[in-house]
């Protein structure tokens, strides 16, 4: 079966708590298991990346939820692929919170994914860090 893999990134709402965090995991884990999703949400305090997997009707119509959702702005989407078997299959969502600092995220994101997941795929996420890291670190 061909499921779509797709990743974005958003803004926070600056009144944002961390009981809406909470929230936004709870009832984005009961909603995905209802619709067949799985994935995984990073929030530096600022700024969401989130990677989601299912079938492409609920991952559209996820997207339209998220584009309306007032608790976030700016949604982008970084990557959409076809793929034919999910990276994260025991998340309906886990939640990785990060430093805002890209390498300290990126640190933080290596040892939180699951040692199954592909090293192409874990890289590209880990990538994708720099895209919520408020500055880049250009020298070791």
């Amino acid at each position: 079966m061909t499921l779509k893999s797709l990743t974005y990134t958003s803004l926070a709402s600056l009144d944002l708590t961390s009981e809406d965090v909470e929230n936004i995991l709870r009832s984005a884990r009961e909603q995905n298991a209802i619709e067949g999703i799985t994935g995984l949400l990073v929030f530096n305090g600022t700024h969401f990346m989130q990677v989601v997997e299912g079938s492409t009707q609920a991952i559209d119509d996820l997207v339209e939820r998220l584009r309306r959702d007032r608790r976030h702005s700016g949604v982008e989407i970084r990557d959409q692929r076809e793929i034919q078997e999910r990276f994260f299959p025991d998340w309906t969502m886990e939640l990785v919170r990060v430093k805002s600092r890209y390498r300290e995220a990126q640190q933080r994101l290596r040892t939180a994914l699951p040692e199954a997941l592909p090293p192409a795929v874990g890289e590209r996420l880990v990538a994708m860090t720099a895209s919520i890291s408020g500055d880049v670190d250009l020298v070791d």
